[in-house]
């Protein structure tokens, strides 16, 4: 008989009271597609991701400050404001039908797009700048 923590078992884990995202998952609970949420990864300017057996994973409660800091950083509100979220999924459940891409969140995706630019202009104009100071001291 098995331990039940051996690591021969799935690799799904249950956390009381804390959902844990796969990065698929993670972008389809932001509205976003999963490059976008890949490049912030990168750039490091996105959700805090955790590792567990070596696969990024993301919490439901960091994606959700992550979402709300997005959309107040922009003076929007997600609940009894002027911005509603519709869930191009949940609709289509509702309806009995089974889509096979997630609905993007046009919102979202432009506020991610946009911290994606700002953060790889910032980094390779402070790379560009290191670059100079290096061949300025070669030079000189």
């Amino acid at each position: 008989m098995r331990p039940q923590n051996d690591n021969a078992s799935p690799a799904v884990l249950h956390f009381p009271r804390r959902n844990i995202l796969s990065p698929r998952e993670a972008s389809h609970y932001l509205g976003i597609h999963p490059f976008y949420l890949r490049a912030m990864k990168w750039l490091r300017c996105g959700p805090k991701p955790i590792s567990i057996n070596r696969q990024t994973l993301y919490t439901e409660a960091e994606l959700r400050t992550f979402r709300l800091g997005l959309l107040g950083a922009v003076g929007v509100e997600e609940h009894g404001g002027p911005y509603r979220e519709t869930h191009g999924h949940a609709m289509a459940e509702a309806a009995g039908e089974e889509t096979a891409t997630p609905a993007a969140d046009p919102l979202l995706v432009l506020l991610s797009a946009n911290l994606i630019r700002r953060r790889a202009i910032g980094v390779s104009l402070w790379g560009l700048l290191v670059l100079g100071i290096g061949i300025d001291l070669i030079l000189f």
